[in-house]
């Protein structure tokens, strides 16, 4: 039996910039990922100066062979509230439970490290993997946005979702 070693969420090392860049492949794969964050393109460069925000924390999960597995963000809001985004599973690592525990692992942090009392996200309507994955979590659909983002040459809905620490 194979030795498995733990998944450990790690500050997002900046060298990986390129391995994680590699998952989006398209305008569709972007938006997906990254809403209207980047609408004026996405490189490098770009993504190293995003990474500079004061109010932005980046994490990833290693696996075995050091590649990287997942990764997200935390923004640090107003009154003690986050903001969960961009998070990204290595396509070929998906639908294997690694982004369901990347998330937990980041709430965990978000709560218990940071004691924010509220993470709020943002999920495409058609993104079902994600919402499912949110909502195995706690997390719950507190409004959705009709037609909201247009992606793939069509209107998609916006899916608002929170989930509140135990002490809140």
């Amino acid at each position: 039996k194979p030795k498995v070693t733990p998944l450990k969420l790690i500050p997002f090392p900046k060298e990986s910039t390129n391995s994680l860049l590699s998952w989006i492949r398209n305008a569709e794969e972007l938006q997906f990922w990254s809403g209207n964050t980047f609408k004026n393109g996405l490189n490098k460069e770009i993504f190293l100066r995003h990474l500079q925000r004061n109010d932005l924390y980046s994490f990833s999960f290693r696996g075995d062979s050091s590649s990287l597995l997942a990764y997200g963000e935390v923004v640090q809001g107003k009154n003690n509230q986050a903001v969960l985004c961009r998070v990204i599973v290595n396509p070929r690592e998906r639908r294997k439970g690694i982004g369901k525990q990347f998330v937990a692992d980041v709430i965990e942090w978000v709560f218990d490290e940071k004691k924010m009392y509220k993470i709020t996200l943002n999920a495409l309507g058609n993104n079902l993997p994600a919402r499912k994955c949110y909502l195995s979590l706690d997390f719950r659909i507190i409004g959705v946005k009709r037609n909201y983002r247009w992606v793939s040459n069509q209107w998609r809905d916006l899916v608002v979702m929170e989930k509140l620490s135990a002490q809140a």
